[in-house]
């Protein structure tokens, strides 16, 4: 069995092994005559998720060709008992099962080779896994933190920064939600070093945030500026920031943005945030429903309200940084590099910095290129943007005077 199969499966809660494992042999019948599908299936099919959760190696073509195995046999097919889903979920010993599917992973010969690294994004699975698995147990068991220094091990393997000069770089990786559910002991005995007390310090402190603290109003009052002097400013904290920021959102893509300006005498301050969400339109004035405000998009709107729009484009903006993070479930991150409509928008009004989120732990910075003012024009930036502005009720002159001279060209 291929040790990323059965990482994919300790990453899962038993209830998301069940709904994968029925999803896909349910998948194998569209190319086959519904007729074929014997009465019981959906029996046969929970039965396979039991053996599944319970540690079971198997993937999605093992669980098909068992399910092939049941159902060709008509005398087993017909005379299997009937299984409840949620019955046979709640009768599994959910600690045992977590506990078993990570010794699969723990226990797989390819990792004592010494060439054998898996992602981070297969560690920060595993952590997930350890973190479902903690959460069963409630007499603190030792085997369970044995587990969590095991796989936090595997991710220092993966990053080899957090056991030498960056332990701070693990909140790049795997989500603080996930993180703040292990014991603190873990990370040190799973190899995390910290070079300096300072670095020491950073990491409590990151690791015991509160992201309410860090989050405001969802609309602002004009003009109104954040204090954020209690806030220790550092990308790791932006990224945590947009993180949080990212979890509100309930479109397909979870992204979530803040606009950094640091002042000439170093005062560092968000100024603008947003993550991605649906708003709907007036139907008297367009034909659309709704229209979906990237995190970007987002963030510039609530910049130009909470600062005006003169001093965003005239002092703020061009000296800012944005970071963009997407979120990869609820355990890590992925590649959010601004898009093909948000590349323009940024630079139409002069944010030339970004950082954003990778899979492998890493923030990627980009300086984009030449800024242009005349991009406002351009309706790929203008009408998010105009729908964002709308959305925080303010308005934008350069905005809508680009829109209008466009409009006027179009005669």
């Amino acid at each position: 069995m291929e040790i990323v199969d059965l990482i994919n499966v300790a990453s899962l809660s038993n209830h998301e092994l069940f709904t994968k494992v029925i999803a896909e042999i349910s998948r194998c019948f569209k190319s086959r005559n519904k007729k074929e599908r014997p009465n019981n299936w959906m029996s046969i099919a929970v039965q396979i998720a039991v053996a599944a959760a319970e540690g079971q190696p198997g993937c999605a073509s093992d669980w098909v060709e068992q399910f092939n195995v049941f159902s060709s046999d008509n005398d087993t097919g017909n005379n299997t008992n009937d299984i409840n889903f949620s019955e046979a979920l709640n009768r599994l010993n959910a600690k045992e099962c977590y506990m078993k599917r990570l010794n699969n992973v723990l226990g797989h010969p390819s990792l004592s080779l010494p060439n054998n690294i898996l992602s981070v994004r297969h560690a920060a699975g595993l952590i997930r896994g350890s973190v479902l698995l903690s959460k069963e147990d409630n007499h603190n068991d030792d085997t369970v933190k044995g587990i969590q220094i095991s796989v936090i091990k595997l991710l220092v393997r993966t990053m080899p920064q957090l056991g030498s000069t960056c332990p701070c770089d693990i909140f790049l990786a795997v989500q603080l939600p996930l993180l703040q559910s292990l014991d603190r002991s873990a990370f040190t005995n799973g190899g995390l070093s910290f070079p300096s007390k300072d670095s020491e310090q950073e990491f409590d402190y990151l690791l015991g945030l509160d992201c309410s603290d860090l989050d405001f109003d969802s609309v602002a009052q004009v003009g109104e500026k954040r204090n954020r002097s209690y806030i220790q400013h550092s990308k790791h904290t932006h990224v945590l920031e947009a993180a949080h920021l990212a979890r509100k959102g309930a479109v397909r893509a979870q992204h979530g943005a803040v606009i950094v300006f640091q002042s000439p005498d170093d005062e560092i301050q968000v100024i603008g945030k947003g993550w991605n969400h649906d708003y709907l339109l007036d139907r008297a004035k367009t034909n659309k429903n709704k229209v979906v405000l990237h995190s970007e998009c987002h963030a510039i709107a609530d910049a130009i309200k909470r600062n005006g729009e003169d001093e965003c484009f005239n002092e703020l903006f061009p000296k800012a940084t944005i970071f963009i993070v997407e979120l990869e479930s609820d355990f890590a991150y992925e590649t959010c590099h601004p898009c093909p409509k948000c590349d323009p928008l940024l630079r139409a009004v002069g944010i030339m910095k970004v950082f954003h989120t990778t899979p492998n732990g890493n923030l990627t910075k980009m300086e984009l290129s030449t800024p242009s003012c005349e991009l406002l024009a351009n309706e790929n930036c203008s009408l998010p943007l105009k729908a964002a502005c709308d959305e925080q009720g303010i308005t934008c002159i350069r905005l809508d005077t680009a829109m209008k001279e466009a409009a006027e060209e179009g005669k």
